[in-house]
């Protein structure tokens, strides 16, 4: 018994001493990273966006070590609300070099980040693409793993493709009400869980929305709350414009991103789709898609074009109890036929090829877009869930929606890490699978576009 009550003490105490060096305890206090949350966005080789969210009555400044204090050019906050966020701009930084930004309160450093610019004139880049990233206490376990197993590898930047939150999670918010204050208090609850915005480095993000963070399930712009959906959102992944590389909406959240040879579209499917499926441009709005059209055909790097929800997939139907189908997937072909044309069309003209991103549907696919529709063999890659539900079927029912063109699939918490280069005009990229366990990705297929 002695000798199991020993084995029992240290065992216990092995534990202590992990949590210690896990949290950096000091006495009564930790030095951990956690008092605020740190979003970098938009970023080149020279300068920087980083936003802070911090405790609102907490009167803070953030120093860059080398470079000095640095200015706030915007805070934004919510109605009664206990965060704000807080905007620097970081300019003169040199190509890699690591850089310390230092959070203060009266003098004390209370929080710390490391961060450096992005190596934009190299021509391969190395990027997670992710979406949907619940705050449910059931995926815990998967977010405590799994972020950190992400920021090992090492990615230059990430693409966030939507529901990054769940405003309308069923136990906090009721579909189609959110209000202003509702959707803030989303958002704090998430990004306060999530790992990724406590920790010590920080790598550019890159995002867009879906539905669950625009503020309800399978919205459009006819939602009540898409002004304040749009306040807050930017407020966390927004970016300062930066010349030749960055430039994000003045309304909606769609942005651009030029860096490694590539150029980047993540396009906002929400804030202007019409509900009617026959709508001329009803996935993006007119707009939005004359922007589109400009960046495309201004273009002389390969695109890849992003969105929340899948470009190619066709509509799936369940049986309803009553004899009815209901169709339980969203897509621009299956949503938008119209637009979904038009947008073919156009970029049959680019001079560039393009390859398309996605998130939404909890489950990670790479779909092959045969040569009858653009002119070329391109592909779609859809990266979902990071930690959100599975949705899991029983034997002999069907695993995933409908596409005739799935060249490999895969249903587990996961994110995709791409690997392209720029070769010869086209591109040249390796799409890989990971999620929470140190094995072989759970799928890798290598891929080339020429046009």
């Amino acid at each position: 018994m002695k000798k199991i009550m020993v084995c029992l003490f240290l065992f216990t105490a092995c534990q202590n001493l992990e949590k210690k060096a896990e949290y950096n305890i000091q006495g009564d206090t930790t030095t951990a990273p956690g008092y605020v949350s740190v979003f970098q966005t938009a970023t080149s080789d020279t300068e920087t966006t980083i936003n802070i969210m911090r405790p609102h009555l907490a009167k803070l400044k953030y120093e860059v070590e080398g470079l000095g204090e640095q200015k706030i050019i915007q805070t934004v906050s919510g109605p009664k609300i206990f965060w704000k966020v807080d905007r620097i701009h970081i300019k003169g930084l040199k190509t890699g070099k690591p850089y310390r930004l230092n959070i203060k309160k009266r003098r004390k450093v209370v929080d710390w980040r490391e961060f450096k610019t992005l190596d934009i004139k190299s021509k391969k880049a190395k990027f997670v693409v992710g979406s949907c990233m619940s705050d449910d206490f059931k995926f815990e376990h998967v977010r405590n793993k799994i972020w950190h197993r992400m920021m090992s590898q090492s990615p230059d930047f990430l693409m966030l493709l939507g529901d990054q939150v769940y405003v309308d999670s069923f136990d906090f918010v009721k579909r189609e009400t959110a209000t202003e204050f509702e959707i803030w208090r989303r958002y704090v609850d998430s990004f306060r869980k999530i790992p990724l915005f406590q920790m010590r480095q920080l790598v550019p993000i890159f995002a867009v929305w879906d539905d669950h963070d625009f503020g309800t399930n399978n919205s459009n712009k006819t939602f009540k709350a898409r002004k304040a959906a749009e306040k807050v959102f930017t407020a966390f992944f927004g970016g300062v414009n930066i010349k030749g590389v960055f430039e994000g909406a003045k309304t909606g959240v769609f942005s651009s991103f030029d860096g490694f040879g590539h150029r980047f579209l993540l396009m906002d499917n929400r804030y202007f789709r019409e509900p009617k499926k026959e709508a001329a441009y009803g996935h993006w709005g007119k707009d939005q898609h004359q922007w589109f059209k400009e960046k495309l055909s201004k273009s002389d790097k390969p695109l890849w074009l992003a969105h929340g929800g899948q470009f190619f997939a066709p509509a799936t139907f369940v049986d309803r109890k009553n004899g009815t189908k209901k169709q339980i997937n969203e897509s621009l072909l299956a949503d938008h036929p119209n637009h979904y044309k038009t947008l073919m069309n156009d970029i049959k003209q680019s001079k560039m090829p393009v390859a398309f991103l996605s998130g939404d549907i909890h489950f990670s696919e790479i779909v092959g877009v045969k040569p009858d529709v653009l002119g070329y063999q391109t592909y779609e890659v859809t990266s979902s869930p990071i930690h959100s539900f599975l949705f899991r079927t029983k034997p002999g029912s069907r695993k995933y929606l409908d596409n005739p063109g799935r060249i490999v699939a895969h249903k587990d918490h996961n994110y995709v890490i791409i690997e392209s280069e720029v070769v010869d005009g086209g591109l040249n990229f390796k799409a890989a699978s990971y999620g929470v366990t140190q094995d072989p990705p759970y799928f890798e297929k290598q891929f080339k576009i020429k046009k």
